[in-house]
């Protein structure tokens, strides 16, 4: 399966409905915030529960953007049930159609509260632990404080009320959605913590009760671990909320291009302000020098230069005149522009770009299918663990055997962490795609970066991709050059293709006008005819007049000669007689000859595919250095190549411009549309380069490959960090080597773990362009 369909098509792990391929077409797909969720094991339960739901299709999880992503069937299903669901396993889901200042916002609120029961943690974890072991870091004030005891066990007694407030009040984020998620079955990171830190609070107070039922040595209370466990877990968290914070910086930069309000013209000349969401496609928009554009559209009025760095990535500002396009989220230099809107809401560009870099973030990639699976069974496990390690020492530890099980099982459950494990992944993405979107590459979904880090061939289209794709007429063979040029140019008149405006553009510069013409046909891979004056015009290639029955003759050996010079040749032939050639030149776009090098010296065989002549894409092909070409190749036929070298073992990226590379793009296990720069949203294509340059195909190899070497190092982590210290927690060290982990550093531990994951996935924000200096 091409990454393209699976964007739109991608099975859920369990078996598709029977129902989801009788009404495909009328599925949706609906984005909601989930809020609550800390670990791997969050992330499969609410996937679990959505996918439960009838009328549910599909539903994927994201822990770094806190958001769901359902395909459903709206006849059977709607918002509202899947809120309850969500509400009902202990999270909360709430809409995102209030945009992202709401969503935002909500974000700083919940932080600010996190801080504040962070402060409420450490402000009573910190007495806790000096009470605790001032006798070891502080033994002549800790001498002072027992003698000043009015009775025995006094500071332990206060030890006991402020952990216990620690645990009723900060610690509530743990204990509240662990509790439930035993209740379900599904125990997760916040039930270990709840598990563990119950546990040494609830040994602590049952030393404090009943003393008796403990020999003298074991009457030791673990108030301390209790408390500095949750502050260092809780201070983690609010860390890790930061960092989540820092990830998704490029999508709250893209939004902040978007104005809030546009100063509409009215039908009388006067000027109103109004929310850019009351705007129409027509209306009239007045932008004064310094304002942001906002909405795509067409100059009507004035002269300006408009800074359109957020799109192409050139400082310099570009001029705009009556009847020039315009970009909403670009700036306006200098000068009073009105501007007709012609794309306004989330059809405008930098919304789409929007939209994709979204849509990226939000998907699973096929490397992240080992962490779900291992995830699945990850808390239960570490529960057994736990258990294990507590009978074990129970019954053959030193004494007090019950200290020993206590500490060990508490270390067990704190220091396990599937929260590195459910970030390793979509952090990297959230940067990586980001990032990406910032230099102009826009992935559009996940899969599409894993599948582009693992090519081997880069297929080229050659007109419009490779070159500049505004081809010229730089040869006319024939005895009455005028003659023949008017003729082809009546037929290209109703043309779009690049090689008839080079042809119009051509009798243009001559003063010569085209006729009308009657029963225009274009024949793609070949040519165009049409009836000029009543004689049937044919303008196309040698194969074309050929397979029309028209003899060439000696232009043949001409059109050979203009061919291995680079030219494109295009016969012409009138009332079935050729009449001559004209030579037509794409000049290679300036950068791909700092390209093509580059892509070799990163391991990838670059092959060119076009349909003109042999000699021609030989010329071209040898001034770019490619070696592999395919010629006389149809637009249809394009996906044939790339479908063959898939067959002989090649993971292949195609690269074009979109226009008429659909069946390749897709067919293609990449597909990479250079875009216009303002339609940036080719469906067929998985990347988009947004600033139209083919430079942005190493930019997307080289964020693709860094990308994956940052989360194939996140899951190293995130494994390799519970499979040696969940064995040392429960004790594995202590016969041979003494080595125990106490809880308080287990849980120092299990919040660095997750920190580190998203510190390293930050790293992404250092990618940079790829530059040929």
């Amino acid at each position: 399966m091409t990454p393209s369909s699976a964007a739109t098509t991608s099975p859920p792990e369990t078996s598709e409905p029977e129902w989801a391929g009788s009404i495909s077409n009328s599925l949706a797909t609906l984005e909601i915030g989930i809020e609550g969720m800390t670990c791997a094991s969050c992330v499969s339960r609410v996937e679990k529960t959505l996918k439960r739901l009838p009328g549910v299709y599909d539903a994927t999880v994201n822990l770094a953007t806190e958001r769901a992503t359902v395909r459903y069937a709206p006849s059977s299903v709607g918002f509202d049930g899947f809120v309850q669901a969500v509400t009902g396993i202990g999270y909360q889901a709430h809409s995102l159609e209030d945009g992202s200042g709401s969503e935002n916002a909500a974000h700083k609120d919940a932080l600010a509260a996190m801080r504040r029961d962070v402060v409420l943690a450490f402000a009573l974890a910190v007495p806790v632990l000096v009470l605790s072991e001032g006798s070891t870091f502080f033994p002549a004030f800790h001498r002072a404080l027992i003698s000043a005891s009015p009775w025995g066990h006094f500071y332990d007694w206060i030890q006991f009320v402020f952990t216990t407030i620690i645990l009723a009040i900060p610690g509530k984020r743990f204990f509240k959605p662990g509790l439930l998620a035993y209740r379900h079955l599904s125990p997760d990171m916040n039930s270990l913590v709840s598990t563990g830190v119950g546990a040494a609070w609830l040994y602590g107070v049952v030393v404090l009760v009943a003393p008796s039922l403990f020999p003298l040595i074991a009457r030791q209370v673990y108030f301390d671990s209790a408390a500095v466990i949750v502050a260092l877990i809780l201070l983690g968290k609010y860390f890790e909320e930061l960092a989540k914070g820092r990830t998704s910086q490029a999508i709250k930069k893209l939004a902040g291009l978007q104005s809030k309000e546009a100063r509409l013209l009215r039908d009388d000349g006067s000027e109103e302000d109004v929310p850019v969401g009351s705007l129409h496609a027509g209306d009239h928009i007045a932008i004064r020098p310094g304002e942001r554009l906002p909405v795509d559209g067409r100059v009507v009025e004035g002269t300006s230069h408009v800074d359109e760095a957020m799109l192409t990535g050139e400082p310099m500002a570009v001029s705009k005149t009556t009847g020039d396009s315009v970009v909403g989220g670009t700036v306006n230099r200098e000068g009073r522009l009105v501007i007709e809107a012609t794309s306004v809401g989330a059809d405008t560009v930098l919304a789409q770009i929007i939209r994709l870099v979204e849509q990226a973030q939000t998907s699973k990639l096929p490397i992240q299918k080992l962490a779900d699976s291992v995830v699945k069974v990850f808390t239960p496990i570490v529960i057994g663990i736990a258990l294990v390690s507590f009978g074990v020492w129970l019954a053959f530890g030193p004494s007090p055997t019950i200290t020993t099980a206590v500490v060990s099982a508490v270390a067990v459950l704190v220091v396990a962490c599937p929260c590195a494990m459910g970030l390793a992944t979509p952090a990297a993405i959230m940067v990586g795609t980001g990032r990406s979107a910032e230099l102009g590459v826009l992935f559009r979904n996940g899969e599409a970066l894993e599948v582009l880090s693992k090519v081997d061939t880069v297929l080229f289209d050659k007109t419009g991709t490779l070159t500049a794709g505004k081809p010229s007429v730089t040869g006319i063979v024939s005895e009455d050059p005028g003659k023949l040029l008017s003729l082809a140019a009546s037929v290209e008149s109703g043309s779009e293709h690049p090689l008839g405006q080079a042809i119009l553009e051509a009798a243009r510069d001559r003063g010569l006008h085209p006729a009308g013409v009657d029963g225009f046909e274009a024949v793609a891979g070949y040519g165009a005819r049409a009836l000029v004056d009543g004689m049937e015009v044919l303008v196309g290639s040698s194969r074309y007049l050929e397979k029309e029955g028209v003899e060439v003759g000696n232009f043949t050996e001409q059109a050979d000669q203009l061919a291995a010079q680079g030219n494109t040749a295009v016969l012409v032939a009138a009332g079935g007689s050729a009449l001559g050639v004209l030579g037509i030149s794409d000049a290679p776009r300036p950068e791909v000859a700092g390209i093509i090098p580059a892509l070799k010296a990163r391991g990838l065989r670059i092959v060119m595919v076009t349909g003109d002549t042999v000699r021609t894409a030989n010329a071209i092909a040898q001034e770019l250095g490619i070696s592999d070409v395919h010629a006389e190749v149809l637009p249809q036929d394009k996906s044939a190549v790339v479908k063959k070298l898939q067959s002989e073992g090649h993971r292949v990226a195609f690269t074009g411009d979109g226009i008429n590379d659909a069946p390749a793009l897709a067919q293609a296990d990449v597909g990479i549309a250079v875009a216009s720069g303002t339609d940036i949203a080719i469906e067929a294509a998985d990347v988009a380069l947004a600033r139209g340059s083919v430079s942005g195909v190493v930019t997307a190899l080289d964020n693709a490959r860094r990308t994956l070497r940052i989360i194939k190092l996140n899951l190293f982590w995130a494994f390799i960090y519970n499979i040696v210290l969940i064995p040392v927690a429960a004790g594995a060290l202590a016969p041979g080597f003494g080595i125990r982990l106490n809880p308080m550093l287990a849980a120092a531990a299990m919040a660095l773990s997750s920190i580190f994951v998203l510190t390293n996935s930050l790293r992404l924000k250092r990618l940079t362009p790829w530059n040929p200096a």
